[in-house]
Formats: structure tokens, C-alpha cells, sequence
């Protein structure tokens, strides 16, 4: 059995967040949930290393654009490939940010799903259901 790959989802609102981190660990990941950058930051420092990071760009106190500016500034949280999962509209933004992929929200799933797949494959043993 391979090991779980943990995955850490930034977002803001409660029902997308819920939903997709019940998707997530259905497909075999190990989700922790954050609901601001402030959230996030302070799990990437105490939790156990995560694999990837999903992230919403327009987050309260702390938003995407400046977690992202803190974690390229780290050396070991740069190393965490980021994939920003947003409905913002101006991409040109973005590249300066440098994230692994953009996926732009009210998309199917499934492009996210296959990005993640191609950055950390999910183990292969979903965790059982209660």
C-alpha cells in the first residue's frame, strides 16, 4: 500500500471546501483544510510536510497572493507545488506567482483531479467509510 499524499485546501467558503475535501479523500488523498491564508500558513508550519496545496486566491485576513508571496519566500514551502483554484478573472496577474497550475472555479472537477494526479498521485486505497 502506498503512503497517503497530503494535500492542504485553502478556501474560504465552507460548502465548496466541505465538498471538495470529501471528493479529494475519496480519490485517496489525506485532506487538511485551512479557510484563509492565515489558517494555512499556520498548518504548513505545525502539521505534518504536505504534498501540494490547493488554494483560492480571494481569501479573508490573509489572501492567496500574499500566502503565496510568504510561502516563495520560505525555502522549504516554496518546494510544495501550489495550484491556484480560483474565480479570479484577471490571469495576468498570475505568473509572477509562479503556481504548478491555474484551474479556474465553476469547471468540472476534472481538471483539477488530473493535475493533481500528475503532481502527487493519490495512494491507492481510499479510506474507509464510517
Amino acid at each position: 500500500m502506498s503512503p497517503r499524499r497530503r494535500l492542504l485546501l485553502v478556501e474560504d467558503d465552507s460548502i465548496l471546501r466541505a465538498h471538495l475535501a470529501e471528493l479529494l479523500m475519496l480519490e485517496g488523498y489525506d485532506v487538511s483544510c485551512a479557510a484563509d491564508g492565515a489558517e494555512a500558513l499556520s498548518r504548513l508550519l505545525h502539521d505534518a510536510p504536505f504534498s501540494v496545496i490547493v488554494l483560492d486566491l480571494e481569501l479573508p485576513r490573509i489572501d492567496g497572493f500574499c500566502f503565496r508571496t510568504v510561502q516563495l519566500q520560505s525555502p522549504t514551502l516554496r518546494e510544495i507545488p501550489t495550484i491556484a483554484f480560483t474565480s479570479v478573472r484577471d490571469p495576468a496577474k498570475l505568473p509572477r506567482f509562479d503556481f504548478h497550475a491555474v484551474i479556474p472555479k465553476g469547471t468540472a472537477f476534472e481538471p483539477l483531479m488530473a493535475t493533481l494526479a500528475a503532481i502527487c498521485p493519490p495512494s491507492s486505497v481510499a479510506p474507509a467509510r464510517p
